[in-house]
């Protein structure tokens, strides 16, 4: 194994468990706790995963950049699309933390990540 497989391994690692979060949030986690009617709950569950997701984001911009400079696709005009949606989502992220029970920006932020993977995966080929 070379370090590039690791790094690889880094970032999908994090990358499932940011976008994997999300789609358990929105389709297991959150309809559960909204009809509990216990809102303290899905606070303490947004907030232990916005934890995980800081760390995971973190993950992914170091990677992804290391792939990047790595496999010279700083110019690839998919990787430009896709950094450009990893800042928007990053602004709704931002939005969402302020606004934590819209859940317009819940989908907008899901479908955004949903995207990079789709463009991640585009890359890789």
């Amino acid at each position: 194994m070379d370090n590039w497989t690791l790094v690889r391994f880094l970032h999908i690692v994090a990358l499932a468990f940011f976008v994997g979060g999300q789609l358990v949030l929105v389709v297991a986690i959150v309809p559960a706790v909204r009809r509990a009617g216990d809102d303290e709950l899905m606070l303490a569950v947004a907030r232990r995963f916005g934890v995980g997701s800081l760390v995971a984001i973190l993950v992914l911009v170091a990677t992804g950049a290391a792939m990047a400079s790595h496999f010279g696709r700083w110019h690839d005009s998919v990787l430009q699309v896709k950094l450009m949606l990893v800042v928007l989502v990053g602004v709704l992220i931002v939005f969402h933390t302020t606004s934590p029970t819209s859940r317009a920006l819940s989908m907008l932020v899901f479908l955004g990540s949903l995207a990079i993977v789709w463009l991640g995966v585009e890359l890789a080929h």
